[in-house]
């Protein structure tokens, strides 16, 4: 695997791009990279409880919670249990989330910039596809890792049985 390949796979670089972007913002509102990406996700739209999250941010499922409770307590966000299933709570952000969102999107309006300067669209539209076809491979491996795991740990459950 070439290099500049691995590099765009691992996101180091990205990484610390982002962290040095994002540090103004999370120094100002006192919030944590995991904090943000909450808000940032929940902004988009894409998901409203901490299983959406989980599922689609990777972060832990106790990173999230603490998370979530922080953001609650400080005004951010709001919890609505479900009318079907009590155990399942709905994540509304609040109006103080707005100033905060705002600053996000707009750094990273300014971090795809740098990040896609001299590449053109029809470059940015094939490298969506193609990040698009690595993200669902990783998935599937992931997913098959996942099951195979869950197949082993109830095949021990059984054993254990016998």
């Amino acid at each position: 695997m070439d290099t500049e390949f691995e590099t765009l796979l691992y996101g180091q670089q990205f990484k610390k791009l982002y962290e040095k972007m994002s540090n103004l913002i999370t120094e100002k509102y006192g919030l944590h990279k995991v904090e943000i990406e909450i808000l940032l996700f929940l902004k988009k739209g894409k998901g409203n409880t901490a299983r959406d999250i989980a599922e689609n941010k990777y972060f832990s499922k106790a990173h999230i919670s603490h998370a979530i409770d922080k953001l609650v307590e400080c005004g951010y966000l709001v919890g609505k249990p479900d009318a079907q299933d009590r155990r399942c709570v709905h994540l509304i952000l609040t109006e103080k989330t707005e100033p905060v969102c705002g600053e996000l999107l707009k750094m990273r309006e300014s971090l795809m910039g740098i990040v896609c300067k001299g590449i053109t669209e029809e470059e940015r539209r094939i490298m969506r596809q193609v990040a698009k076809k690595i993200a669902h491979n990783i998935s599937m491996e992931l997913g098959a890792e996942i099951q195979s795991k869950g197949k082993k740990e109830k095949e021990d459950l059984d054993d254990k049985k016998q």
